[in-house]
């Protein structure tokens, strides 16, 4: 490693990875790519040596072997968790309502200590998720559920104030971090859940002093979200004797179904609430796809175009959730119902599974920040390819940024990298083609 001033500011954040999130992009310019080549290397050996003794399920991967002697960065592929990792419990834990042992599956893979978590008369997954938090102050952040199978990934009070942060320092020029804000968040789904961005609500509101979020006023259960994925997948199929018999669909079946029927009103409320009370106003609008255009039709149903201020601000990610077909231009007209600058309409690309995320240029390419380091994989293998080049495979990622858990994850998507070239946005590779981006 060369010992030019560039590397010398990056090594000052090799026990701090997760503050380069906090950098502008301005700030981040500055860092060559070589250079930060060798940081990550040497983040991840670090990170890799400290989670090995901390986080059981990474200490049985490297089974003994020295973390400096992983030299590349697709030797690091070895100790990346295989896709599906946090949903790899027996299913029976849940679906015959056995927590303890849930519990101890899941204490494998925090460097918290969950073994003193009394499991004794849990009701349901609510009632796990709720005792994890009160005494062990673990924040159980599950998937989407798309496919009727949850992840369950235990976060951190450290990490849940790092996902606001990172949330918070990304709108730098929409308010202030850790100041008084008169910004609002507006969310097309529920206030309350168990998932990431309940946590950013949160630290949103409480560490970064924004008005309260304006989301629909309903908590789902893990219980729902796994009976709509279910009941979606079934229908999907054209089989619905598929979840006849199923424990947890007979359970919150009518609870899913009620909850559709009365969204289309919900969505009419929130979105009175948003025109009425907020017209002409800087807001910032989080959501997947799907919920974007759900907005965009209700607006063109009353009319409304241009409704906020220019320089509010959408985040958008996680493409769409619901099977929601999209047209080709959906992004163009969201942008004129809403009348927001085409520069602040964010993107980004992640999962329930990482801290962090991959934003979006203006060109249609996922930029990787220095704290995620991706890999592309044969597909249904451990086989890195070469990280030169413009190459397609199988996604794999390690991030930084957790403090309690192991951030390496081989995912379910497959996509196509550009490893050393330049963007039409003028930033350097590796970035990733959000069109290439797709279900294995």
């Amino acid at each position: 490693m060369s010992d030019n001033k560039t590397v010398e500011g990056l090594s000052d954040y090799l026990d701090r990875p997760r503050e380069l999130c906090l950098l502008t992009p301005t700030e981040l310019a500055r860092f060559r790519r070589e250079d930060i080549l060798d940081f990550q290397i040497a983040a991840a050996q670090k990170q890799l040596a400290r989670q090995a003794g901390r986080i059981p399920v990474v200490g049985e991967m490297l089974d003994g072997r020295d973390p400096a002697r992983f030299e590349q960065m697709n030797d690091f592929v070895d100790v990346l968790y295989e896709d599906g990792a946090y949903k790899s419990f027996d299913p029976a834990f849940v679906e015959e309502g056995r927590f303890a042992p849930l519990t101890q599956w899941l204490d494998r893979y925090t460097s918290q200590d969950l073994s003193g978590v009394d499991m004794e008369g849990c009701a349901d997954l609510t009632d796990w998720c709720r005792r994890l938090e009160a005494q062990a102050d673990i924040f159980v952040c599950h998937s989407s559920g798309t496919s009727g199978t949850l992840s369950f990934v235990p976060r951190s009070r450290e990490d849940r104030n790092m996902a606001a942060d990172y949330s918070a320092f990304n709108q730098r020029d929409l308010f202030t971090p850790f100041e008084r804000n008169d910004v609002t968040m507006f969310v097309l789904g529920p206030r309350r859940h168990y998932r990431i961005t309940q946590c950013i609500y949160d630290g949103l509101e409480e560490r970064h002093g924004i008005n309260p979020v304006q989301a629909i006023p309903v908590y789902h259960s893990p219980e729902f979200y796994m009976t709509q994925g279910r009941l979606r997948k079934a229908r999907a199929k054209g089989d619905m004797d598929a979840v006849n018999g199923d424990p947890i669909v007979a359970a919150h079946r009518e609870e899913v179904e009620a909850y559709n029927r009365d969204l289309p009103m919900l969505t009419e409320q929130w979105t009175d609430n948003l025109i009425e009370n907020f017209r002409g106003k800087r807001i910032m609008f989080q959501g997947t796809f799907d919920k974007a255009w759900a907005i965009t039709l209700q607006f063109q149903k009353l009319g409304v175009t241009g409704a906020f201020a220019p320089n509010s601000v959408f985040a958008l990610a996680g493409g769409v959730k619901d099977g929601t077909v999209l047209p080709d231009d959906w992004m163009d007209q969201f942008q004129k119902a809403t009348g927001v600058a085409p520069g602040n309409m964010a993107s980004s690309w992640g999962m329930s599974e990482i801290t962090g995320g991959v934003p979006r240029c203006a060109h249609g390419q996922y930029h990787f920040p220095p704290t995620i380091i991706p890999f592309l994989l044969e597909p249904h293998t451990r086989n890195a390819l070469p990280r030169q080049g413009v190459g397609s495979g199988q996604i794999a990622l390690l991030e930084l940024n957790s403090n309690d858990c192991w951030g390496g994850l081989i995912t379910g998507d497959r996509g196509t990298i550009n490893w050393d070239g330049e963007c039409a946005c003028g930033r350097e590779g590796p970035f990733l083609d959000a069109a290439s981006i797709a279900r294995l």
